[in-house]
């Protein structure tokens, strides 16, 4: 008895083995049989056809991005290659206390600095605006006058630039190579806040902003030569009487820069005599440039006391450019240069 029911149990394991195979056999079959299906479904020619234009198109548009980005990539490289001219310089400068060689020195940090200084100091005891002791520089040959600036049109001559406008590779202002944006930007930014902190709106402002932003120089000096920028650019891509009339009277083209061809960059520096004697003396400075441009750029400064605000609110509330400080910049007395470049390129400021 005991030996026919271990048999049973023996036969009944081994039924119940080969149907758990059987199940297992027919699991596996029932899951192959899905993923055939699917394949035909979804796998077909036509989807094959779909999934084929679908990657086309996705390494189409991966080739048009790739493509912009080398594109800005270039933008962005001949702006550093350009515009290193308007002052690379990391270390500060000392500011002139008088003409003598005694000096005082004022680290000026970047843009959103804290006058360190507690009290309103007059100008005149910090900014070199002496352009020293008379002396001649050596001759150099003189350009013939082949160009008279047309007194009652002077707004429709523009200066003899070396650097194609058109070629933002080759111009020192890269932007002017976009003038139908530049059209559409206002003659005046709307806020001093856009060239001293950027803009959205404002395409030329922004440009300027991120040039200058580079540079180690104080607010003062970052807003003044930021409008400077900001309407001889106008004026350039849009000469007219309006745009020309923004133009402070020191600012404006000298004979020499319709004679002479010179890199548009000079031709919005803030002082005739330097802009006049940089340009007819350019063959002799052009392989120096970056080691010129970054010293000036450190050495210009504006006239106005130390600590004292260069914004404030109009009557709606609105962020307006102190007028003091605008009659200030419009005046070539209001803008002084450093002993440091004076000393250096004597021949260029007398």
């Amino acid at each position: 008895m005991s030996d026919r029911s271990s048999a049973d149990k023996k036969r009944d394991r081994d039924r119940r083995a080969q149907q758990n195979l059987r199940d297992k056999k027919l699991r596996h079959t029932a899951k192959l049989e899905a993923r055939v299906a699917h394949c035909e479904q979804h796998h077909n020619d036509a989807g094959v056809k779909n999934l084929l234009g679908v990657i086309d198109g996705l390494r189409k548009q991966n080739e048009l991005l790739v493509a912009q980005q080398r594109a800005l990539r270039t933008v962005l490289n001949s702006w550093d290659e350009k515009f290193e001219e308007m002052g690379p310089s990391s270390s500060p400068m000392t500011v002139t206390q008088d003409t003598n060689t005694e000096k005082t020195a004022h680290s000026f940090p970047q843009a959103n600095y804290t006058p360190a200084v507690p009290n309103y100091l007059d100008t005149t005891e910090h900014l070199a605006c002496s352009m020293g002791p008379s002396t001649s520089p050596p001759s150099l040959p003189q350009t013939p006058a082949s160009h008279r600036i047309n007194p009652t049109s002077p707004w429709n001559e523009l200066p003899l630039c070396s650097d194609g406008l058109s070629n933002i590779e080759k111009s020192s202002l890269p932007w002017l190579a976009y003038p139908d944006l530049i059209a559409q930007c206002p003659d005046t930014p709307e806020s001093p806040l856009d060239i001293l902190y950027g803009s959205k709106t404002n395409m030329l402002a922004n440009m300027i902003h991120t040039i200058i932003e580079r540079r180690p120089v104080r607010d003062p000096e970052r807003l003044a030569m930021g409008l400077l920028i900001y309407h001889f650019s106008k004026w350039i891509i849009e000469p007219n009487p309006k745009t020309f009339a923004k133009l402070p009277p020191f600012i404006r083209p000298l004979q020499e820069q319709f004679e002479i061809e010179h890199p548009i960059s000079i031709s919005f520096l803030p002082y005739p005599k330097l802009r006049s004697n940089l340009i007819q003396q350019w063959p002799l400075y052009e392989n120096n440039r970056d080691e010129l441009f970054g010293l000036l750029a450190c050495s210009v400064k504006i006239r106005w006391p130390w600590g004292v605000k260069i914004l404030d609110r109009d009557e709606d509330n609105e962020i307006r450019i102190k007028p003091a400080f605008y009659e200030t910049i419009m005046k070539e007395e209001g803008w002084g240069l450093m002993q440091e470049f004076i000393n250096k390129y004597p021949n260029l400021m007398f």
